[in-house]
């Protein structure tokens, strides 16, 4: 087994597909979906070259077996491999490595461990690794009994992004939505870099428009040809359009829109506390399927 740092779109293909790939095995670790990672990558403050430093591609006879994405902003860490690898001594050295590379953190934790996911917890624990009481909430719904979209309230209409010319509409939906403590402009930039970012699909980005063409909900949707799994990451209704069932119009109609694109299975994610989201999710035909736990470790002087 070999390992090298990241190079650029080829390996990001390849990494994309282990994800796939566990997805579609469903053997008991928690694989994101590639959608999640293309968002991590993309829609954020840091230079692509930084990925250099904080990806590890893991290769055996030149094909990637694995990858560690290692996050020292929020003191976090990634490892996915193939599937048929869970348990493998290859895995634990993948593991070993990245905890190891991040070992001068004060705290360092490893998030979206599933609940009964013995095998990746066996290993955390016997490096030292404990639960934490805050979770995520994995939700999973079939596409094959939609129901219609609901209607919209007069004067609002859907319609998909049209790119750059409409990151600013966008990005005063968002911050309003998630409370974004970050100065407006440099809000509106990140969206703009990850707009113009070669992972961005305009016709994925999904609004719902007012009467005064303000964006009052969006969402994302991303596709995963190889699992037949869309994703949701993120999904938002600007506060002063909330409580109009802009969001669950929004949640169906995109439904619809992921299974003309041959999707079987949607999916999505939200914290635990986050009782507005999930009350939402679930009037769409969204379960929560399990619970997605963060394990961290202090570091001993």
């Amino acid at each position: 087994m070999k390992s090298r740092s990241y190079q650029g779109l080829q390996d990001l293909h390849a990494m994309l597909d282990i994800l796939s790939l566990g997805c579609r095995a469903n053997n008991g670790t928690h694989y994101v979906h590639r959608g999640d990672l293309q968002w991590w990558l993309f829609y954020n403050d840091d230079a692509q070259d930084v990925w250099q430093n904080e990806i590890r591609l893991w290769f055996e006879d030149e094909k990637m077996i694995g990858w560690s994405l290692l996050s020292p902003k929020e003191n976090a860490f990634d490892v996915f491999t193939l599937p048929e690898l869970r348990g493998d001594p290859r895995e634990s050295e993948m593991l070993a490595w990245t905890v190891n590379e991040m070992s001068a953190l004060d705290e360092l934790g490893n998030v979206w461990v599933a609940e009964h996911d013995n095998v990746r917890i066996r290993w955390l624990e016997e490096n030292r690794f404990a639960r934490t009481e805050s979770h995520f909430v994995y939700f999973t719904r079939s596409l094959s009994d939609l129901e219609p979209a609901s209607p919209f309230p007069s004067g609002f209409a859907i319609r998909a992004s049209r790119g750059v010319e409409d990151a600013r509409l966008r990005s005063v939906a968002s911050h309003a939505a998630f409370k974004s403590s970050k100065p407006f402009e440099e809000y509106l930039r990140r969206t703009i870099r990850f707009m113009q970012s070669p992972v961005y699909v305009p016709e994925h980005g999904i609004f719902v428009m007012s009467p005064e063409n303000e964006v009052a909900a969006y969402c994302i949707v991303w596709t995963d040809e190889i699992a037949k799994l869309g994703h949701f990451e993120p999904v938002g209704t600007h506060p002063d359009f909330q409580r109009k069932g802009l969001g669950r119009s929004l949640l169906l109609h995109s439904l619809g829109r992921l299974k003309s694109e041959g999707m079987t299975e949607a999916d999505v994610c939200t914290y635990y506390d986050n009782e507005p989201a999930i009350r939402l999710y679930e009037s769409v035909g969204f379960r929560i399927v399990k619970k997605l736990f963060t394990y961290k470790r202090k570091r001993t002087s």
